[in-house]
């Protein structure tokens, strides 16, 4: 980095802000895991628990790829290059997941 970048007004008052954005969704994250760890003992159904965890896990997620990787200061392409692929990673996970579904294994040849 030269020196002219290093001591520009403009630049610094926004990596300060970028700073405080991180420190502000590590704050997020941290008062999520805290609601996901008091979810586990509230007696309720656990359908409604386990969505309620998929859900808050998802935000975790997109916000940490988003954030911490930088994607949101990226170009946009990049964005969705990035979904893109991760778009095929979870189609190729369902897929698999369907093809050795329980069900469809014939299981005579174990017993």
């Amino acid at each position: 980095m030269s020196e002219a970048v290093a001591h520009d007004p403009d630049f610094l008052a926004e990596e300060v802000r970028r700073y405080h954005h991180f420190i502000t969704l590590a704050l997020w994250l941290a008062a999520i895991t805290g609601a996901e760890i008091v979810l586990i003992f509230v007696p309720v159904p656990m359908p409604i628990i386990l969505t309620l965890l998929s859900l808050m896990s998802a935000i975790k997620f997109f916000a940490v790829i988003l954030w911490f990787m930088h994607l949101i200061y990226d170009h946009k392409l990049l964005f969705w290059i990035f979904m893109s692929g991760l778009v095929l990673a979870f189609a190729t996970y369902a897929a698999l997941l369907a093809l050795f579904s329980v069900d469809r294994i014939d299981t005579k040849w174990f017993s």
